[in-house]
């Protein structure tokens, strides 16, 4: 009960420890957080991407593919979701597929610098000569980038 935005910044809140402790590499603690915020919003796009990170963290590349999968399903131009199903199909040598992935985060954040390092690794695993023009291009944008994202200023000062 109550206003939406409680319940959403408690998730974020359960979020944000979960990604510290997987950080840190305490997984279980990282499981306990994703699971509380799970149990606000279980299908959260959110959610479903830190589940997937924390499968892909403990080597379950399959568990992590599905639920990357059901968070595109649910936000399909989330560009943190692009990114890691990108990573993860790169990392399991589906190459290809994961640079796919990488020009369609490109085409719909121009300004991820993060994209355009990932599709440079990409490019530089398939031994393609545009790879230099990607970190080139993630260089010029991680200048420009700012440290915090502007959406979390506060409307009023």
């Amino acid at each position: 009960q109550g206003p939406s935005y409680i319940w959403t910044t408690l998730e974020s809140i359960w979020l944000q420890a979960g990604e510290l402790f997987m950080a840190d590499g305490r997984l279980k603690e990282a499981q306990f957080c994703i699971a509380e915020a799970g149990l606000l919003f279980p299908n959260s796009h959110c959610v479903l991407l830190q589940r997937g990170r924390l499968a892909e963290l403990r080597g379950q590349m399959n568990e992590a593919k599905s639920l990357y999968d059901e968070a595109l399903a649910i936000h399909p131009t989330g560009e943190r979701i692009l990114l890691h199903m990108a990573h993860l199909l790169v990392k399991t040598g589906r190459v290809h597929l994961g640079e796919k992935v990488l020009r369609d985060a490109v085409q719909m954040h121009s300004t991820s610098h993060e994209a355009w390092s990932g599709l440079g690794e990409a490019l530089q695993a398939l031994n393609y000569s545009e790879a230099s023009d990607c970190f080139f291009t993630a260089l010029e944008l991680e200048s420009s980038c700012p440290i915090r994202p502007f959406v979390i200023i506060p409307r009023e000062l």
